[in-house]
This record gives C-alpha cells, structure tokens and sequence, in this order.
C-alpha cells in the first residue's frame, strides 16, 4: 500500500511537471506570437532579448525602443529605451499563497529596469528611479482570458528643474475573447508640479471602464473618470481652481450603426476671486457608420505598424486620407449630433443652450463639397443668457488690455452693447424676457431661419 502511494505521488509529480513544461511551450507561443504583433507600432518598437524556458517557471526580456522627434529646428530624434523583465510562472496552476490551486495557463510577473549598455538609458533611470520599481502581473486563462494590474509607485523629487510628488497609478483590466469584454479601473492619488513661483497640482484621477468589441477595434460600452480637484497657479496672473470635473460615456451598437451619450459636468471653476458653475453639458451622436470606423482603426493601426516616420509629411498625407474617407463613409449613414443639453452658471447669471444637427439624406460624393452638402443638412439651435453675462463677456474682453479705469471700462462696455446686442433685439433675431436673451435658429432646405426670420447664407 506504501508503494502504491509512493508510485502515485511520483506519478501526480511528474504528471504535473509534464503539464507545466507543456504549458510552458505555449506561453513561449504566445509571448512571441504578441511580440511580432506590436514589434513596430508609430514610433514604439519592441524585440525579444533574452527566453530562458524551464520546467515550472520560465524568464524572458523585451526591449522597448521609443523614438521620439526633435524640434522642427533640431535635426534627429531622440531615443529613448529600457527593458521589461518577465517571470513566466507556468499552469496548470498558477495562484500563490491561499489562491495557490488558480488554474490558467501562465502567471508573467514583470518588472522595468534600464538597458545597462545605454548611458542615456541608466541616466534617465538614475534620474527617476522608482521607474525600476514598476510592475505588472497578468494570469492568462485556458481560454485565452487574460486579467492583470499595472502599478507604478510615487515619485517624490526634483526632475529638470521642477519638483514633482505623484501619488503614482494603479491600472486594472480584464479581457474575455469569448465575449469580447474589456473591463478595467485605473486610479491616481494626485499629481503636483511646481516650477519656479508657479505649480500645477491634479487631483485624484480615477476611471472605469466595461466595454465589449462589437467589430474589430470598435467597442462599446461605460467608460466613467473624473477628477477631484485642478490647480493652475502662474507666477503672474489669477489662479485657476478647478473642483469636481466628470465625465460619463456610454455607447451602443445596434446592427452596423453606432449611437453614443456624453455627460460632462465641472462643479467650480474659480478664477481668481471669481466663481463659476456648476456647468454641464450632454452629448449624443447617432447612426455613425460602425463598420467604417472599423475599417478606420485598422487602416490606421497598419499605418503605424509600417511606417517608421510617423511624424514625416507622407504619414501626415496617409492620415489625412484616412479621415477623409471616413467623414465621407459616416456622412453616407445619415449620421446626427446632438446637444440636448448645456447649462453654466456664474455670479453674472446663467447660460443655457441646445443644438442639434442631422443628415436627412446620403450624401456620397456630396460629403465632400460643403455647398452641396448644406442641402442635406438639418440643424437647430437656441440659446438663453442673462443680459448682466453677456455685459460681463464684453468685459472681460474689453480689459484684456488694460489701463483704463473701472468708470471708463463700465462707460464701454455699455457703448459696445448698445452697439452689438440692442440692433438685433429691434429687428427681432434674438428677445429679451426678463433681463435674458433669448434665441432660436432653424437650418433646413438649404434656408436658414433665425426667430422665424429668414437670413441670407451669404
């Protein structure tokens, strides 16, 4: 009976080992399946140095290269590079501590670190070494499932001349190729910059994503992030404080047409010793041409991946095609933009507005030429401001120079206003109702009506 669970243990053992090993093989597969994928993409190269496969674990290096542009007065470009170790931890199981009996196929636990014959490179490390303390740690499932985290710590010191305290980011994302699902999170402490008599100092950042890929490089889904807190203090001038700003996107696919809704919104803005907001804003498009988008990215992402210039006028005349194309494939779909809502507040009083703009008919080669196309267009506009705001703009853009006192500026500003906004509540473009401006504007047919007032184009 002994014997018999000896030889069974061996057997477990060495049955283990053998899967280890074979799943060892397919992690390699897929490590340099993914790296002759990316090797090239815009002005990121990537290439294996170093695989050293074993039975239970196995360690690779990838050298990442970034060539980044000079100066248009400066000839050249500047190389940036570094390498990322990898610790391939192979299935079938691949947990540690109480999560131990995980099963997947691989667990890659990877670190940076500076390529030590490169002078530039161990200096920009010396220069930033918590970059070195950077990890990630990915689990990729049977399946094909691959989930995993990206952290890299806080810095706190001074970097050419500017001291900076970063709170450091964690990034967190999952995807399933089953069902095509891309889930994530990223959060960041805060970030503060300060040069000289002036700083910028960001909030806490934080983001969530779940979005699925209804075509190749489209997806749709929730995308949420926001900001806690942003100031601007300059050396000369008024501060800018910034509290509270959102932003909130969701986005569907129905057959080959794609719709989406935006939400913004800012609680404060304060400039100087005035406050602004709340302000909000919504957006939404609608019947864009999913498959040309798809089309779009992969265009796009095989021009980056060829190309080697990316920043050469022939990439710029490639890139060009590419969006004119597509403007000219999503106008054929009847696409429209709206925004049904736009609000902002301000000691002066309120701004609020709407406007919406449709394509009634496709247009083909009409996308081109904005005369023709303006006969397919239908839009719609209105907008209602307190009377003491619009003064208050005049203002802001009458002192912009300066040296003139507050009774000579006030006298202007009622001169320019008298000028600019009274001839157009006379011939009834825009009223007023109590102490707000109001008006509306209609596009159709080629005709634009403003308060019911049919205007010249041209």
């Amino acid at each position: 009976m002994k014997k018999f669970a000896f030889f069974l243990i061996v057997f477990v053992l060495g049955a283990y080992a053998a899967s280890a090993y074979i799943f060892g093989g397919q992690a390699r597969e897929q490590y340099f399946s993914a790296l002759k994928e990316y090797e090239h993409y815009g002005f990121v190269s990537l290439s294996n140095q170093s695989y050293e496969r074993g039975f239970f674990t196995s360690r690779a290096q990838t050298l990442i290269e970034m060539r980044i542009p000079k100066d248009p007065a400066e000839a050249g470009e500047d190389v940036s590079r570094f390498v990322v170790s990898h610790v391939l931890q192979h299935g079938p199981l691949t947990g540690e501590g109480a999560d131990f009996f995980k099963p997947g196929l691989a667990r890659v636990m990877s670190t940076v670190e500076p390529v030590t014959a490169d002078e530039a490179s161990k200096t920009f490390f010396a220069k930033i070494p918590e970059l070195a303390q950077a990890t990630s740690e990915v689990r990729v499932g049977f399946d094909g499932e691959v989930a995993g985290d990206m952290r890299i710590p806080a810095i706190d010191r001074a970097i050419d001349g500017e001291h900076v305290t970063w709170g450091g980011i964690v990034v967190q994302a999952k995807y399933v190729p089953s069902s095509r699902i891309v889930r994530g999170e990223l959060s960041m402490p805060s970030l503060v910059v300060k040069a000289g008599d002036g700083s910028m100092e960001l909030g806490a950042l934080t983001g969530d994503f779940d979005m699925v890929e209804v075509l190749p490089l489209v997806y749709a889904g929730r995308v949420d992030a926001g900001i806690s807190a942003l100031s601007i203090i300059p050396a000369e001038g008024d501060d800018v404080r910034i509290t509270e700003l959102r932003l909130s996107s969701n986005s569907t696919c129905d057959a080959s047409l794609y719709h989406y809704a935006q939400t913004l919104g800012v609680k404060s803005v304060a400039v100087g010793a005035s406050t602004y907001g709340p302000a909000s804003c919504e957006l939404a498009g609608k019947n864009i041409d999913a498959v040309a988008l798809s089309e779009f990215q992969a265009s796009l992402q095989q021009l980056y991946r060829t190309m080697a210039e990316t920043d050469s006028t022939v990439f710029y005349d490639r890139v060009g095609e590419l969006y004119a194309s597509l403007f000219a494939k999503v106008l054929a779909g009847k696409p429209e933009l709206h925004m049904p809502h736009l609000q902002v507040s301000t000691p002066m009083g309120e701004l609020t507005g709407a406007f919406s703009v449709k394509l009634l008919s496709p247009a083909g080669d009409v996308a081109l030429n904005p005369l023709l196309l303006l006969q397919h267009l239908e839009a719609a506009a209105e907008m209602a401001v307190h009377e003491e705001l619009l003064k208050g703009l005049l203002r802001i853009g009458l002192d912009q120079d300066g040296g003139q006192s507050a009774a000579d500026l006030e006298v202007l500003v009622q001169q320019r206003y008298a000028e600019q906004i009274e001839p157009l509540l006379e011939r009834n473009l825009i009223v007023r109702e109590g102490g707000i401006i109001k008006g509306k504007a209609l596009f159709a047919n080629g005709r634009l009506a403003v308060n019911g007032q049919e205007m010249p184009l041209f």
